[in-house]
């Protein structure tokens, strides 16, 4: 590096934590061996085995840490903004542990190895300085790559094929419940044709940013970079540059500046204009995750702008955003890639159209408030996905727990479920309210079961019952419902009698993929769907935890209705002794001091095989759930089905219980935000 350079890199290099407590001049001493080397997206730094030639201190950009091992890789961390790389091989001389990939274009500063020796020997005092911050780190990386990995800055493009009031409102309602979500430092920048228009309609002056301020923009220091950006109340920050300002800019030029945005903030949206242009191709070619966003009318701009995107090499980070009805599917040229579908309804444009609040806008429409988080939680890290529990009647008490999450607020953005789990989940999924599905239990009691399971006795060698009754019951409340239209992602455990498979039912027709996961073997025939015969789920994976983590889930929750021995027994015990009570206190005293044990029935020894198969399987599983629900079903029977009231009351009081605990790990209840951002409409005047 040049002296006349150091000044320049000076407020990165007090910030760097390698030049923690050094003076100026020791600063500019050792800058003075210091390199710049520049590298592209997708490089490699150097490779697991390499000789220690340097260390690295990254000045702009993010990388990835891995160890390469055998079939493949392993990610340890991801780094950015003032990380030192390759420190341990400079220490010890052994080869390289790792492999540093770059996420993004970066810059680096690079000490050589040679020049690292000189400054030992030539300068003691800040060799014992340098030796002594390398070895802290040694320590440090070993405590907090984790923490590392899932605090990583991101930068994220908003690619829109929308008009400019659909456009402007999902940005900023974007920006706005990421904030809201997370609770962390959010930038969103109008790179669009109109910019400045979308900060005036949050009452801010909306003065765009011009190309002599960019240039004078020192992008190794972050808080220069702020300097441009107006702030809300919220705490929501606002950068107006339209797509002329970077015009001109070298490329260099510009992935400088998008890694200081991203260097600045937890997360920097850029939304894009209509057109897509060199500009954007660069934004999408840098960004940690591309948004591609259509709506209804805009099936042409759609498909171009997907195929402009993809022929940038971004796939593996792209994401579809459909605003409207989920019936949009045919659209895709990659139909492979991941979506998600926001109610959009007309109304909302309308209403900003004439009020031109962007907040009441979205009021009007609460389940595409609800979408919005839930993609902002996706961004964060914070899905949440439920597992809900084989159980039979006792899975009336999900619904109970369902209702106490709407109540206190908790969001649910991923649901798996096996037998009863599996119908509760699909009726949530489907969009049906807590107290929908309550009143659907609440109407079905003995004479319901015996009416309905009574037309359906089958009398084969394959069950008792053919299940066309279940399924025609499903079919009355999910329609014709594929998974794709379900408002919330959803899976469906069953088991392959045939093999013994876990079968994750994803695909297809809801209604039948809930009518395999609740087929009891004897009692129902297997059910035959994409050439496997399906039965309970419950024989494999009662409570799919591990289903909602591989869908996606970061907070994992578990409702579980399994029932250790000893709790059964006293069930069944406390049902017989009511039964018995109409015929006087000598049956009851029978029945508690019985002189000679009765031979259990087959069916009674084949439902406690179950459940005992289940309960063990469950708790070898618990340990994969952030929280777990257990609510108290001493007293209640598997085949209880006309006591839906009574157990959705058990599942509201062991749901609240867990409340807290649950809200604890979700940043959205925490009191540290500026502002409550619900508030909005009512304080965004001047």
């Amino acid at each position: 590096m040049r002296p006349e350079e150091i000044p320049a890199w000076e407020p990165f290099l007090r910030r760097a934590p390698l030049f923690e407590g050094m003076s100026s001049q020791d600063i500019g001493r050792i800058a003075l061996r210091f390199s710049v080397v520049s590298l592209p997206k997708g490089s490699t730094l150097f490779r697991q085995g390499a000789e220690p030639d340097a260390l690295y201190i990254v000045a702009s950009g993010q990388v990835r840490v891995v160890h390469e091992e055998l079939g493949g890789e392993r990610v340890a961390a991801r780094l950015g903004y003032g990380e030192v790389l390759g420190e341990g091989g400079l220490l010890t001389g052994e080869p390289r542990s790792m492999t540093v990939k770059l996420d993004t274009s970066c810059e680096f500063l690079r000490l050589s190895r040679q020049d690292f020796e000189s400054l030992l020997r030539e300068i003691p005092e800040i060799a014992l300085h340098l030796s002594q911050m390398l070895t802290k780190r040694l320590v440090a990386m070993n405590r907090l790559t984790a923490r590392r990995s899932a605090r990583v800055n991101r930068l994220l493009a908003l690619v829109c094929g929308l008009g400019r009031a659909d456009r402007l409102l999902f940005g900023l309602h974007l920006a706005f419940q990421t904030l809201e979500q997370t609770r962390r430092r959010v930038l969103l920048v109008d790179l669009s044709e109109d910019a400045g228009e979308l900060a005036k309609s949050l009452r801010l002056q909306g003065n765009r940013i011009g190309k002599g301020e960019l240039r004078a923009l020192n992008t190794r220091d972050p808080l220069s970079v702020m300097g441009l950006a107006e702030p809300h109340p919220s705490g929501l920050s606002i950068l107006s540059l339209g797509p002329d300002a970077l015009g001109g800019f070298p490329e260099t030029g510009i992935f400088l500046f998008l890694n200081a945005l991203r260097g600045a903030y937890d997360f920097a949206f850029v939304l894009l204009g209509s057109a897509f242009g060199a500009l954007d191709k660069t934004v999408v070619s840098e960004a940690d995750e591309v948004f591609l966003v259509a709506s209804e009318g805009a099936r042409p701009q759609f498909r171009q702008l997907e195929a402009d995107i993809l022929a940038t090499g971004v796939r593996e980070n792209l994401f579809e955003v459909f605003l409207g009805e989920p019936e949009w599917e045919e659209w895709a040229l990659s139909p492979s890639l991941p979506r998600q579908v926001i109610p959009w309804p007309a109304a909302i444009h309308r209403s900003f159209v004439r009020t031109e609040d962007p907040f009441e806008a979205l009021r009007q429409s609460p389940k595409s408030e609800q979408g919005m988080g839930r993609l902002a939680r996706r961004i964060g890290g914070l899905k949440v996905g439920i597992a809900m529990s084989a159980g039979a009647a006792l899975g009336y008490t999900l619904i109970g727990v369902l209702k106490v999450f709407k109540r206190e607020g908790i969001p649910v953005d991923i649901l798996a479920g096996t037998s009863m789990g599996a119908l509760i989940a699909a009726f949530a999924a489907s969009g049906m309210e807590p107290e929908e599905i309550e009143q659907v239990a609440l109407a079905i009691d003995k004479q319901w079961v015996y009416k309905n399971l009574g037309l359906d006795i089958a009398w084969l060698r394959a069950g008792i019952f053919r299940g066309t009754t279940l399924l025609s019951f499903l079919r009355t409340h999910l329609g014709t419902k594929r998974f794709s239209d379900l408002e919330i992602p959803c899976a469906c455990v069953a088991c392959d009698i045939e093999t013994g498979e876990e079968v994750v039912l994803r695909e297809g027709e809801v209604a039948e993929a809930v009518r395999a996961s609740c087929g009891l073997p004897i009692f129902f025939q297997s059910m035959n769907l994409n050439g496997r015969f399906l039965v309970d789920g419950g024989l494999v994976n009662p409570v799919p935890t591990s289903v909602t983590a591989t869908l996606g889930a970061d907070i994992l929750l578990a409702v579980d209705l399994t029932v250790p021995p000893p709790e059964r027994i006293f069930a069944r015990l406390e049902s017989e002794r009511k039964a018995a009570g109409a015929k006087g206190s000598s049956r009851l005293k029978e029945l508690s001091f019985p002189e000679e044990p009765a031979l259990p029935g087959i069916v009674k020894v084949f439902f406690h095989m179950i459940y005992t198969m289940e309960y063990e399987i469950a708790q070898k599983r618990s340990h994969l759930a952030d929280v777990v629900i257990w609510p108290n079903l001493k007293g209640f029977s598997w085949a209880d089905l006309h006591r839906a009231k009574e157990l959705i009351a058990v599942g509201e009081r062991a749901a609240e219980e867990q409340a807290a605990r649950i809200k604890s790990l979700l940043p959205y209840f925490a009191d540290y935000c500026r502002m409550p951002l619900r508030l909005l409409s009512t304080i965004s005047g001047p």
